[in-house]
């Protein structure tokens, strides 16, 4: 107890130097450096621990709370790595190479732009992937694009919007599943809850996008690029609609609220049907379930599109889960989060103004951090437990951490998602952007839905959602 009793608590001016620090290691190691985010963590990591052992915390104090911030995460992980077990046997099954087939069928030159961002959100829910879908099928978009004289940022803006989407809604994508870790919401019922919020998001972008398209409407168009690809995939998979079983299925158990693990699982045990249906061997369905699917059919397109998947590609995305856990414990543990929280709720009482600030944060991390991950930790570490005291169920905040996180991350020209759309789609952000209609639509819809009450879920179902944390107090007084 006397050792609790020295533990001091950080001024505002101390509270953001782990902050800056991380933003000042992510710019010079990720942005500048092209090096990977894990280490810019573990150097924040280390000045927070050292801050915090001039607050008067022990290591062991320390360590603990990134031992139980990981602890948070620790079903998402292992979700992740299902994840990469399915996706390779999908891949090797036919299904998602049926998914992306059908697809592409739909699409109708005088319909390009319309169609686009639901071709790149097929895609992107199937593979759980949009910088994927960005590195395929957006490349081939841009080249149609221009045969079709559409201005190359306007047609990225409707590649991102549709990636973005997809990854947002899939159950494979790891940003989804670790808005449902760090808030400890089920992954099957954040994915429902953010189509409250998405869906109006995508119909509008998808609107002005068709709108703009009609300009372009009696141009001819190239298909080759379209054509090489579904010959490809024709060439190497038996692809028939029974493919639609397996996605069918994961959509029933969200339906039925079968748990994510199994219902992972599941899907996993599907795509095993279908692998040795498309002729695979034992041994074969082994390797795509730890290594990945690999195929060379002679379309490089193809095969960097089908060329992933596997539970050692995923451990990747979970050493930066934990190393973002491991920082956003510290920070939580030494009081940082506590002194901010302090400034934000002097301005901030009601409902609406605190998922405003959420969404704030979000899309500031964004900026600051340059990495989405960052923009979905540390505010959820942030507002968890406001959400709780306005009687809201931990899926909004969830929900929240997506829409102005994840989505705007494209927005950034120096993130990692920024980068690399350059790279993939030869267009930065700065270009872009403005054509990101998802990125820009879906937080003002969260913002509108925080200060109406639309679409909210209480945490207590007997009790209201509290409107202002003040007049809160005063009841409780």
């Amino acid at each position: 107890m006397k050792r609790l009793n020295k533990v001091k608590k950080p001024s505002l001016a101390l509270s953001l130097v782990p902050f800056i620090c991380l933003i000042c290691f992510m710019l010079i190691g990720v942005v500048t450096l092209k090096g990977e985010p894990q280490i810019s963590l573990i150097l924040a990591c280390i000045v927070t621990a050292f801050i915090g052992k001039k607050l008067g915390y022990t290591w062991a104090d320390m360590e603990q709370a990134m031992i139980d911030a990981n602890a948070m995460t620790m079903q998402a992980n292992f979700i992740i790595m299902i994840v990469g077990c399915l996706i390779g046997v999908w891949m090797a099954g036919g299904v998602v190479p049926g998914m992306i087939y059908y697809g592409l069928k739909f699409f109708t030159p005088s319909m390009f732009l319309f169609l686009l961002p639901m071709i790149c959100a097929v895609i992107s829910i199937s593979t759980g992937s949009a910088w994927s879908t960005a590195g395929t099928m957006g490349t081939a978009a841009m080249g149609i694009g221009a045969g079709l004289g559409i201005p190359p940022a306007i047609t990225a803006g409707a590649v991102v919007t549709g990636a973005s989407f997809g990854d947002k809604l899939s159950p494979l994508s790891d940003s989804t599943n670790l808005a449902a870790a760090v808030t400890g919401t089920d992954v099957f019922d954040h994915v429902k809850h953010m189509l409250y919020t998405t869906v109006p998001s995508f119909i509008i972008s998808v609107a002005l996008f068709g709108i703009m398209g009609l300009r372009y409407k009696g141009t001819a168009v190239d298909t080759t690029q379209i054509n090489n690809i579904l010959n490809t995939l024709e060439a190497n998979f038996n692809i028939t609609p029974l493919i639609f079983i397996a996605p069918l299925s994961v959509i029933l158990m969200i339906a039925f609220k079968v748990p994510a693990v199994p219902g992972m699982i599941g899907g996993t045990i599907i795509g095993v049907i279908f692998s040795l249906a498309q002729g695979a061997n034992a041994s074969q369905v082994l390797s795509n379930l730890f290594y990945g699917f690999e195929i060379t059919t002679g379309n490089a397109m193809v095969d960097k599109l089908l060329n992933r998947g596997g539970l050692l590609e995923m451990m990747e995305t979970i050493s930066l889960v934990i190393c973002a856990m491991s920082f956003g414990g510290l920070i939580k543990k030494i009081g940082c989060l506590d002194s901010i929280l302090e400034v934000i709720l002097k301005h901030c009482h009601t409902r609406g103004s605190i998922i405003l600030a959420n969404v704030v944060a979000c899309i500031s991390m964004n900026f600051m951090a340059a990495d989405q991950y960052m923009a979905i930790v540390i505010p959820g570490q942030m507002f968890g437990s406001i959400y709780k005291k306005l009687n809201l169920h931990s899926k909004n905040l969830s929900r929240t951490l997506e829409d102005a996180g994840t989505l705007t991350s494209g927005l950034v020209p120096w993130s990692t998602c920024g980068a690399v759309y350059k790279t993939t789609l030869g267009v930065s952000a700065f270009q872009y952007g403005r054509y990101h209609f998802l990125g820009l639509i879906n937080p003002i819809i969260a913002i509108i839905y925080g200060f109406a009450g639309i679409a909210l879920a209480p945490l207590d179902e007997s009790k209201p959602i509290v409107k202002d944390l003040r007049q809160e107090v005063a009841r409780e007084i």
